[in-house]
């Protein structure tokens, strides 16, 4: 069956956010525009005292502190060793990855990806857990008429929730990321 010319523009803005998504996590390019290194920039003092590292802490996460000019590669805990690649390693940060300002843009990639899939997590989990709630009450033998009234607007109040759960929300951040012609 032939596609609509709708469906074929959902699909082609599908990936061309998928595309989008990948190069969160890819640094930009170094260039002659940012001459001081972004770890001179950002302080260590200033770091520790941040609003990045106060979150990371809150949440039980050890904040990375920025205290050279090494590139996302030099962190990872990933095994870049490859045998079979040239060199010996790989690297999915691509070749101008080596540099504290890229490491910062693929820490801001991978971190919104991660909030990401922990907030598709728990909202699935939620709505599994209401849905079940929701069986319950409705296989529920209610003999008086006033608990079957509260058990409909129990179970009311659950769609309701379920619905704000199929929302989406959106957050504001400032743009990190500017595509820079050579």
């Amino acid at each position: 069956m032939a596609l609509s010319n709708a469906e074929k523009v959902r699909r082609y803005r599908e990936r061309q956010k998928a595309k989008r998504q990948e190069q969160l996590k890819q640094p930009a390019p170094s260039n002659d525009f940012f001459r001081v290194p972004f770890f001179e920039f950002f302080s260590e003092n200033e770091q520790i005292s941040s609003q990045y590292s106060q979150s990371l802490e809150l949440a039980g996460i050890d904040p990375p502190i920025f205290d050279n000019d090494s590139g996302p590669e030099a962190t990872t805990l990933d095994d870049l060793s490859d045998p079979q690649a040239e060199g010996g390693s790989i690297n999915p940060f691509g070749f101008s990855a080596g540099t504290s300002l890229g490491r910062a843009e693929v820490m801001i990639g991978c971190l919104l990806d991660a909030a990401s899939d922990l907030a598709a997590t728990v909202n699935d989990y939620k709505k599994a857990e209401i849905r079940a709630r929701i069986s319950e009450l409705e296989t529920a033998d209610t003999p008086d008429s006033e608990a079957r009234r509260a058990a409909f607007a129990k179970a009311a109040e659950m769609t309701r929730m379920l619905a704000e759960l199929d929302k989406t929300v959106r957050w504001p951040l400032p743009v990190w990321k500017v595509e820079i012609k050579d």
